[in-house]
């Protein structure tokens, strides 16, 4: 499946994702987003705006960063869940209580912050039939 940005793009603006199986998953699943935001107003695009690129490398970001929330990599945190926070604290008998998000909460904001990723790049965006991508009416073609 094509996505809107490469591997290569996204390496020279400065992506930390070195393995190209992973970018693949998260950028046809930001593609996806994007897709969906803008009733695919991007299909059948030969030139692909700077600013959907931009767009994708953001949520890719995000996508990542959801990705660790679910399943996060506590090999150097001593086996405690990286998404936990202190809840209460005792100093003498050296008791320490955790709270760990509940996963509707982790869902709930990480959907709110794609959606705004979503609107923040791609707001005033045309397509090349000058369709805005954004758009949440019909155009007379549709």
């Amino acid at each position: 499946m094509e996505t809107y940005l490469s591997f290569d793009e996204y390496t020279e603006m400065g992506g930390t994702i070195t393995d190209e199986s992973l970018f693949n998953s998260l950028a046809i699943d930001a593609n996806g987003y994007i897709d969906w935001y803008t009733f695919n107003r991007l299909w059948n695009e030969t030139e692909i705006p700077e600013r959907v690129k931009i767009c994708e490398y953001q949520l890719i970001k995000l996508l990542a960063v959801k990705a660790n929330i679910i399943t996060p990599d506590v090999s150097d945190t001593n086996g405690i869940n990286a998404n936990a926070q202190v809840m209460s604290q005792s100093n003498d008998g050296v008791s320490t209580e955790y709270s760990v998000l509940h996963a509707d909460v982790m869902y709930d904001k990480a959907k709110q912050e794609i959606e705004d990723c979503i609107k923040r790049y791609l707001n005033g965006v045309m397509n090349s039939v000058g369709k805005k991508l954004l758009y949440r009416g019909l155009y007379p073609d549709e």
